[in-house]
């Protein structure tokens, strides 16, 4: 579907935009981050002008709920955003990813929690990890002291969402808890040094002994299972942290895959098969199969990808669980689909040949952004499908503690 990009829209006081609405305001901002990605990939940040205009447009207010003056949107709507946001800058899009993320968790915290975070800023921003790092009780909450890396949009945020392993009197772990902190209270190290997706500024926090009251944690195993004590006013909330966190590393990578298929299509006309007979790729049937081949391939991951939001949208809507062998089924599915785009990407550059690997081509940073983004740890196909298999065959074991 093609959409006219716009000029730079602002988001207003009314918290009903629909999905249709926000999608299109992404595509509006295309423009502008196109105009950025460069820099944001040379300063390992996204500039302030792109991150300024994506918080006017709301981006990060998806998953906040809407007392807060968050669009409580559905998995579908994130998705849909960041995919178009991605085929213009997938570092833009991947801050808004996560983000969002963040933000459902502090709407799933104690009502006081989301009244420190929201009550004066519904365009909180949040960034922070879940390093192997122990918190020491202490009455009233936890203190902490760590590093927590890979915190995308570290630059931007107001707030650290930091984990950590809770012990007892006895020095045993006895839960994993995600807490938030001020980033007034943390020290930001840049140490975001990659080949892809450097304009996250996925930096790390490094925190010394900072005291954490007890309504700003959230147990993990709770947020896993979907389970959180506090009651929210939206089934959004109740989706399992891990199925939720997972689906939504996958808009960006789909937006990447468009949009090398796009650029693939595009230059085909006009660009020559060298050592061939062809002055045109399109003229080739080879060209043309494999063009066939990467479309369908993209497609089959968004069959993936979108099916599981909705399988999750309307599950929770209706009220009902989401139990572990449903989530391993669909911690495999987020893993294949990754893998789908990859290898859709992979038949595109051999289409467009060596030159996709000029400085001067898109092609190599939609390969060298998709292939840094498809290593998350959450979409390691491999430890989905064993995941997915011992549930099939009744295995018990369990090899992490979310699927």
């Amino acid at each position: 579907m093609s959409v006219v990009e716009q000029p730079t829209p602002v988001a207003t006081a009314d918290t009903a935009a629909t999905r249709a609405e926000l999608v299109a305001r992404a595509v509006a901002l295309r423009p502008l981050l196109r105009e950025h990605a460069a820099a944001a990939e040379d300063n390992r940040r996204l500039s302030d002008e792109v991150n300024d205009v994506l918080t006017r447009a709301g981006m990060f207010r998806m998953l906040i709920r809407k007392q807060y003056g968050g669009y409580q949107a559905d998995l579908r709507t994130v998705l849909e955003v960041t995919e178009a946001l991605a085929e213009a800058d997938s570092s833009a899009s991947w801050v808004v990813s996560v983000g969002s993320v963040s933000s459902w968790i502090a709407c799933v915290c104690s009502e006081q929690a989301q009244q420190d975070i929201f009550g004066a800023d519904s365009d909180a921003r949040f960034a922070g990890g879940v390093g192997p790092t122990v918190a020491t009780p202490v009455e009233g909450g936890l203190r902490l002291s760590g590093r927590w890396g890979y915190a995308s949009g570290s630059p931007h945020a107001t707030w650290a969402s930091l984990g950590a392993a809770l012990t007892d009197d006895a020095g045993q772990v006895v839960d994993a808890v995600l807490s938030f902190v001020p980033v007034s209270e943390v020290t930001l190290e840049e140490t975001w040094l990659t080949v892809g997706m450097r304009g996250t500024g996925s930096h790390t926090f490094v925190v010394d002994d900072v005291f954490v009251p007890r309504h700003r944690t959230i147990s993990m195993s709770a947020l896993s299972e979907g389970v959180c004590a506090v009651p929210a006013d939206d089934p959004l909330y109740h989706v399992p942290f891990g199925a939720l966190a997972t689906l939504l590393l996958l808009g960006p990578l789909l937006g990447l895959g468009h949009a090398a298929l796009d650029w693939t299509v595009a230059k085909a006309p006009t660009k020559p098969i060298h050592h061939t007979f062809f002055p045109r790729q399109t003229d080739s049937v080879g060209v043309q199969i494999d063009i066939a081949r990467a479309a369908l391939t993209l497609e089959t991951a968004r069959l993936h990808i979108y099916g599981a939001a909705d399988e999750l949208d309307s599950t929770v809507t209706r009220g009902e669980q989401i139990d572990f062998a449903a989530r391993a089924r669909l911690r495999a599915k987020f893993g294949y689909a990754a893998q789908q785009v990859l290898e859709a990407i992979h038949i595109l550059l051999n289409v467009h040949g060596a030159g996709s690997f000029a400085e001067a081509s898109p092609m190599q940073r939609y390969w060298r952004d998709a292939n840094t983004a498809a290593r998350h740890a959450g979409l390691n196909s491999t430890v989905g499908y064993e995941t997915f298999g011992k549930s099939l065959l009744g295995v018990e074991e369990r090899i992490g503690g979310i699927a």
